[in-house]
């Protein structure tokens, strides 16, 4: 099922001040063809001609293919020397705060999601290689990937872009490993938003414990409590900006932390502020990248 919404009122910034409208962001499941390794497809665009934005993002536990056709994103780390993105980049899991996002001009990213373990499952990769890393998509997939990116970039139009990619990646499930017990527990963990236990989640993994954290590193990226962490805290963020006039003792519980000094321990490690001061930060652009 396809969802679409347009932010129509304006996004401000606590310096300078301005307004942006619309923000388009377009959404839709993986194909059950292929959801056993793709969550989802995204696209978001956004004109911000003769502006300049910068955003921070927190940690985030997901992986994901990006496909910047307009202006590309600069990036900077704990406000160090910007760099621009590649044309097409595979994004790992994000370990830490200080990722700052720059952009300018007219914005319109195509985005692949992949499930915890889809992304190795179908390209083999060692994930911990891709943790706080943005990789041009052929320097890491070699040729095999241009089909995949050409795909994309000659479709026309989001419904087009998911139908292309789609069946590129139903070709390449077709050489994949088999599911295994850790692809599906993983998958449980992300339905529950972290709020589990994890020898609970190994058990229907039918690993040991040891076994499951150390699969679930490798073909994950990070370790199974770190993913459940930015898991609860993505929840907790999100439901702010989504109810920002709800209490935050209501958000935490519902997020599953056992009280409001776990969280905010949590987003000062994560997201490198406190709850309410990283929220302010973000507001308005962060939304485009947590859809």
């Amino acid at each position: 099922m396809l969802s679409s919404s347009a932010y129509r009122r304006p996004l401000a910034w606590p310096s300078p001040k301005f307004e942006i409208t619309p923000v388009e962001i377009l959404s839709q499941p993986a194909h059950p063809s292929v959801r056993r390794f793709v969550r989802s497809f995204g696209q978001r665009r956004v004109s911000l001609t003769g502006v300049s934005v910068t955003t921070p993002l927190a940690a985030r536990p997901d992986q994901f293919i990006e496909f910047y056709l307009g202006e590309r994103y600069r990036i900077s780390v704990d406000d160090g020397l910007s760099l621009l993105t590649p044309e097409t980049a595979v994004v790992g899991p994000q370990t830490r705060p200080g990722l700052r996002l720059h952009m300018s001009g007219d914005i319109e990213v195509f985005t692949i999601r992949f499930q915890p373990t889809g992304f190795h499952r179908l390209f083999g990769v060692a994930m911990p290689s891709l943790a706080d890393q943005g990789v041009a998509i052929t320097d890491l997939l070699g040729r095999a990937a241009t089909g995949l990116d050409d795909a994309v970039r000659c479709a026309d139009g989001f419904g087009d872009r998911v139908v292309a990619a789609q069946h590129w990646l139903q070709r390449r499930a077709m050489s994949s490993t088999l599911e295994s017990g850790l692809d599906h527990a993983s998958r449980l963990l992300v339905a529950a938003r972290g709020r589990t236990r994890i020898d609970a989640i190994a058990d229907r993994s039918g690993l040991s414990l040891r076994q499951f954290q150390r699969r679930f590193t490798a073909e994950v990226g990070v370790g199974p409590k770190f993913y459940a962490r930015t898991l609860r805290l993505e929840a907790a963020l999100s439901a702010r900006r989504r109810h920002p006039d709800r209490c935050w003792t209501m958000i935490v519980q519902d997020a599953g932390y056992a009280d409001q000094a776990h969280f905010i321990r949590d987003c000062r490690l994560l997201a490198g502020a406190t709850p309410t001061a990283f929220v302010l930060q973000s507001s308005g652009m962060t939304e485009m990248f947590n859809n």
